[in-house]
């Protein structure tokens, strides 16, 4: 095959690259504005999709894989996660939906009986450090995500910098099937991207009681929830 041809096909694999990185950060964007997700959370997507960019970029150019390779892979992600955060309109959405709901019970009372199944019966969430309630967030969306063959097979072979999205979007999936058709969670959801820095937000984001009925064990944020099982992501060895 000649130079010219080789350089050809180069050329269109690349476009094909950064036009599939344009595709996941618009579609991207336009999903969480839709689904009212925390600023600080777009931004963290912004930042792993660029990450995940520059990663296949890089191998790209170092001939480490093609950039036709790189732009499947940028198009799997973003149809990976656009069908997760779709939560009722794509078959994956509803499936993860359906899975998730059989147990019955709010996000609120999820966390506590995780929490009381790592940590014992006596477990208060609210008591837990921080470490340990990323940990808590960590085993419901590793589990959600393996739970789903899909989910879970097509995980497995992306890049590090593209599964960071994955557990990202499932935790934005899992927030939002648990509280959508819940109001007092909505509108506590709403008081707390209005009003950022609630107990930690990002960090931590529980807070007992806020907005979530009578005797709720806790009160997850979705800053919280999400930024807490990408923080053990980060940190730990689990689902990778």
């Amino acid at each position: 095959m000649d130079t010219a041809l080789l350089s050809t096909l180069d050329s269109d694999g690349k476009a094909k690259f950064e036009s599939a990185v344009n595709a996941l950060q618009g579609n991207v964007s336009a999903a969480a504005a839709r689904l009212s997700v925390d600023p600080r959370l777009r931004l963290e997507y912004s930042r792993r999709i660029k990450e995940m960019a520059a990663d296949l970029k890089a191998k790209a150019n170092s001939g480490i894989i093609s950039w036709e390779k790189a732009a499947l892979e940028a198009q799997e992600t973003r149809n990976l996660i656009m069908d997760m955060v779709r939560t009722r309109s794509t078959p994956l959405g509803r499936a993860m939906a359906e899975r998730m709901k059989t147990s019955g019970v709010t996000l609120n009372e999820l966390v506590a009986k995780k929490t009381a199944s790592m940590y014992g019966s006596r477990a208060d969430f609210n008591r837990l450090s921080e470490t340990q309630k990323n940990q808590v967030y960590a085993r419901i969306v590793e589990s959600a995500g393996k739970s789903n063959p899909q989910v879970n097979l097509r995980m497995l072979k992306l890049s590090r910098a593209a599964k960071g999205l994955i557990v990202l979007s499932v935790g934005v999936s899992i927030y939002e099937i648990y509280t959508s058709e819940n109001k007092a969670s909505e509108t506590g959801r709403q008081i707390a991207i209005n009003g950022a820095g609630i107990a930690g937000g990002w960090a931590g984001g529980a807070v007992a009681g806020l907005m979530c009925g009578p005797g709720a064990p806790v009160c997850v944020l979705l800053g919280g929830f999400v930024g807490g099982a990408l923080a053990a992501w980060e940190t730990g060895n689990w689902w990778k």
